[in-house]
């Protein structure tokens, strides 16, 4: 974009006087489309009070994490997602390896859901509520350090617009 303009109220000691051609361009520095991603997780989730790590086929879409049992189960139409994860609540703003205090698992992340609480919700071995909100931790490990680094890029790509966007 070429545009010219008029430098009208310059300092008198200024040695700017008349006018400035100005050329300038724009880029997006963050995509405004989230990325996708798709895999295997394990997730850690509450299981009758008891924590159980469960194999999942999950994507990353819409700024959301969806999970299902298999792969095919994406596919098929009559199959709705296990679960979702939604991103836009999400109070962790980088993706990070869990520390060892929290999972010895290898190739293990967290995220960390805030939001409003809703009625039934109680406080479990990866959840807390006060009755305003609830806060969910979740421990999400990949297969291979190769896909831990892979899926935190991608989560943390979504975050990044999730901050800048406001999706």
């Amino acid at each position: 974009m070429k545009q010219n303009m008029i430098c009208l109220e310059a300092p008198f000691h200024s040695p700017f006087e008349g006018t400035i051609n100005l050329s300038m361009t724009a880029k997006e520095a963050i995509s405004s489309q989230p990325p996708s991603h798709k895999g295997f997780l394990t997730i850690f989730q509450d299981e009758s009070g008891l924590g159980a790590w469960n194999r999942r086929w999950c994507s990353v879409q819409d700024n959301k994490i969806y999970y299902w049992l298999y792969p095919e189960d994406e596919v098929n139409q009559n199959k709705q997602p296990h679960g979702e994860i939604d991103l836009r609540n999400c109070k962790t703003e980088t993706v990070s390896i869990a520390s060892r205090l929290d999972c010895a698992r290898p190739n293990t992340f967290v995220l960390v859901i805030m939001q409003a609480a809703q009625p039934g919700d109680r406080a479990s071995i990866i959840t807390e509520s006060n009755g305003k909100t609830t806060q969910t931790k979740y421990l999400l490990s990949a297969d291979s350090r190769e896909e831990r680094k892979q899926w935190m890029e991608v989560l943390n790509k979504c975050l990044q617009s999730v901050l800048s966007w406001n999706h």
